[in-house]
């Protein structure tokens, strides 16, 4: 049954959406941002951002739901991307889900992650382009952030402000110990899901390079 269905979706699963310059992967730096973690950011808000699909300004995804790297493979350069790997990477439907926090809101998702200890620095939500903060590694959990150093494109976050931010629908009710995405409200629901979201983004921007991880910076 199973070979039966991989010849009937390998038309699709074999497509090329794209093509990437180098190895972009899941594994963290010492922040716990990782090159795959960019991306994936990257495509929810520019999937989100037009006021028509949310108008969000910022995106936070789930590193635990990250389970495939985008690798070049032998001296191919640059790599194709298929659908299928695309699928590997993310290979759930949940919908993107665009919602109103505060900045201290923010701040207090920011302090959930680290309620995930198990996880350690990969646990630790990644971030979209524009986004970026500073976390100290020998704070106590609950006070790792200092909100002032939290920057929406080189602008800190207003506590009182209210911003629109895009997280997947697992983590909007609380997945991940991140309660504080109950209170988020006037929401928008995505059309798509997350998988053909980041397909979609790799197809735009191909040829894709793993990025630079500067967005999370780490104090220890």
């Amino acid at each position: 049954m199973v070979k039966e269905y991989k010849c009937l979706v390998a038309p699709t699963a074999d497509k090329v959406i794209g093509n990437i310059t180098g190895n972009i992967t899941a594994e963290p730096n010492d922040s716990g941002e990782s090159t795959l973690g960019d991306l994936i950011a990257d495509a929810q808000l520019y999937n989100t951002s037009n006021p028509s699909y949310g108008g969000a300004m910022v995106a936070f995804t789930n590193p635990e739901g990250i389970r495939f790297d985008l690798n070049l493979r032998g001296s191919e350069l640059p790599c194709n991307v298929t659908y299928c790997e695309a699928f590997s990477v993310q290979p759930f439907g949940n919908n993107l889900v665009t919602m109103i926090l505060s900045g201290t809101q923010i701040d207090t998702l920011l302090e959930q992650q680290f309620d995930n200890t198990s996880f350690g620095n990969k646990g630790i939500l990644q971030v979209s382009k524009g986004f970026g903060y500073t976390w100290n590694k020998s704070d106590l959990v609950g006070k790792k952030v200092n909100i002032f150093s939290i920057k929406i494109n080189g602008t800190s976050i207003d506590p009182s402000i209210l911003y629109r931010v895009t997280v997947d629908s697992f983590m909007v009710d609380g997945g991940n110990n991140l309660f504080v995405l109950k209170a988020g409200f006037n929401r928008t629901v995505g059309s798509l899901d997350n998988v053909n979201v980041s397909a979609n983004y790799i197809k735009n921007f191909s040829p894709l390079a793993p990025g630079p991880r500067d967005r999370i910076a780490v104090v220890k």
